[in-house]
């Protein structure tokens, strides 16, 4: 399941950048198009470790969900804040944009809300090498 939850996560932050590239007209910020970069690898590398089985992919996977979820809120929804800040109120986009947006954040949130629920279950049933 848990790879299953990191490709859809994965899925998600590639319809939210192709929206960026193909439908949007404002350009996106170095710091803004570095920043979701790093969640790309992030997530890549959370799906890595998932599929080898490492005990560390429920515990990264969380902070990447919680990141990305805490990210896409300061980077579209904040007010204008600093140079990683492209607030959707303050650029042309439309419904589709925010719907693009919205959806991965949401999902984010709660694929962090399952992962760290889980993984504590998983911690505690699996045994610890020893």
């Amino acid at each position: 399941m848990l790879i299953a939850v990191l490709v859809m996560l994965f899925g998600l932050l590639v319809i939210h950048a192709l929206d960026h590239s193909l439908r949007q007209s404002a350009p996106v910020p170095t710091e803004a198009s570095t920043l979701g970069t790093m969640g790309f690898v992030a997530t890549g590398a959370a799906l890595a470790l998932a599929l080898i089985g490492s005990r560390w992919a429920w515990a990264l996977t969380t902070l990447v969900a919680f990141g990305t979820f805490a990210g896409f809120l300061l980077v579209h929804v904040a007010p204008d804040w600093g140079p990683v800040s492209q607030s959707y109120a303050d650029i042309p986009v439309d419904a589709l944009s925010w719907v693009a947006m919205l959806i991965p954040a949401a999902a984010a949130f709660g694929v962090g809300v399952y992962t760290a629920r889980a993984g504590a279950r998983y911690r505690t049933a699996s045994p610890r090498p020893g």
